[in-house]
């Protein structure tokens, strides 16, 4: 009997037309739930006249976006969940804290038929990338308030896959387990794979493809999507890389390549409503193959703490929007970097993961790690860009690797930079999940 290729076929396979009618149902169900059980949203609609019952798929451009800011002061006003949660504290199970990225962490309270929805999201992903039951799982990001740790944890077992929690701490002690009971797959953030295998090089004399990964799956962070940063990390381990991208608000996985690795499927149908808009306007646009947008999130499947137009600032390139390959119907893209991370150089929209592919296309002679340093404040920079950048252990003459590094970056990225080198000690992975590239005034 042939293996299936889908965790659920139905859902990742669905015909847009059907989608659209499912979407328009759930997203009635959601807006009608919220708006009988929070105040945020019931305010907030009736401050903007609109009928939230009224609304349906075709619709939902009608209602007004939701920005992190509203989401902390919710919280701020009403602890600890804030004015946008629909269930009480009795019927939550669980509560994650977000990155903090962007500013206060909030908090995620999730109800149990959340949770069930979560593992279900996670299932698609896991399956796409080649996790099936048995297959030994390392997860290799942190188990506690990080909202992926856990839900990793919790799908990885209902998929009856057989975990290894390493977490992201006692690197020593998880890489002597891991030459014990094998490895077969990884989950984790590129900054943090790239601290292992520093780790497991420079304290353990231990080559990490000795390890025998299949597959790594990497989120947290733009990186993996990235043609340089990807082959280094496969290089490195050994072993094929995926791109994911999900979102704490939602689900820890919203997006994932699959074998054919052209793109980040959507994997959220039925539970969450993906919208495309113009970054600068704010107006919704249709996905189109090579189209630059920034994401919106409705949630349609969610209890605890639905979101309706949240605004998260990621933004995408539009890869594909047919049938792929594999067969899966949903929208492909690849993460471009976040709005606020965005500088302006004379006209030219730079993010730092175009920087990171730049820099990590010149190892050994550079280790891939770096840093912009920007002004205090606003997203326009004035050239030469001063760009800390670690050099590595074929590093040769360091003025001609200087020159080379500003050149590639002035050709591939039309803006000129100001390139300090400095030894992989100042810039080497912390081992933190996500690293800090963008420095701002003092900092």
């Amino acid at each position: 009997m042939a293996e299936r290729r889908y965790w659920n076929e139905a859902m990742e396979t669905i015909d847009p037309n059907r989608l659209w009618r499912l979407e328009d149902e759930r997203l009635r169900w959601q807006l009608r739930w919220i708006w009988e059980r929070s105040p945020l949203y019931r305010q907030k609609w009736e401050e903007a006249g609109v009928d939230p019952l009224s609304i349906g798929r075709g619709s939902l451009h009608e209602l007004p976006f939701t920005v992190k800011d509203e989401i902390r002061r919710s919280q701020e006003k009403a602890p600890p969940l804030g004015e946008h949660a629909c269930v009480p504290l009795t019927e939550v199970v669980k509560i994650h804290a977000s990155s903090g990225t962007t500013g206060r962490p909030t908090l995620i309270g999730v109800s149990a038929a959340d949770a069930a929805m979560w593992n279900e999201v996670l299932a698609r992903f896991f399956w796409a990338t080649g996790v099936r039951p048995g297959t030994r799982s390392w997860v290799a990001v942190s188990l506690g308030w990080y909202i992926a740790g856990l839900g990793f944890y919790d799908a990885l077992q209902a998929m009856r896959a057989t975990v290894l929690p390493s977490s992201n701490t006692e690197a020593a002690r998880t890489f002597s387990v891991l030459q014990e009971t094998g490895v077969d797959y990884m989950v984790s953030s590129p900054s943090f794979v790239n601290y292992l295998a520093n780790f497991a090089r420079e304290r353990l004399n231990l080559d990490p493809k000795s390890l025998g990964l299949k597959s790594m799956s990497l989120g947290g962070e733009p990186g993996a999507g990235f043609p340089e940063i990807r082959q280094q990390i496969e290089e490195t381990w050994g072993c094929k890389v995926y791109d994911a991208m999900g979102t704490a608000d939602f689900v820890p996985v919203i997006w994932s390549e699959c074998e054919a690795q052209d793109g980040m499927h959507f994997l959220g149908q039925g539970a969450v409503i993906v919208e495309f808009i113009d970054p600068e306007t704010g107006e919704p646009v249709e996905p189109k193959e090579g189209m630059l947008a920034e994401i919106v999130y409705t949630a349609i499947q969610r209890e605890c703490v639905p979101l309706v137009r949240f605004r998260i600032g990621d933004l995408v390139r539009i890869e594909g929007t047919g049938v792929c390959s594999c067969g899966r119907t949903g929208t492909r893209i690849r993460c471009v970097g976040r709005a606020d991370d965005m500088f302006i150089v004379q006209g030219v929209n730079v993010f730092p993961s175009a920087v990171a592919d730049v820099i990590t296309s010149f190892r050994p002679r550079t280790t891939g790690e770096f840093q912009i340093h920007l002004p205090a404040t606003g997203t326009r920079v004035d050239p030469p860009v001063p760009i800390v950048v670690a050099y590595g252990p074929e590093a040769g003459d360091l003025d001609q690797l200087k020159q080379e590094l500003q050149e590639a970056i002035r050709m591939k990225l039309i803006f000129r930079a100001d390139i300090r080198l400095v030894p992989h000690e100042e810039l080497a992975p912390t081992g933190s999940l996500k690293r800090k590239v963008i420095v701002r005034g003092d900092a």
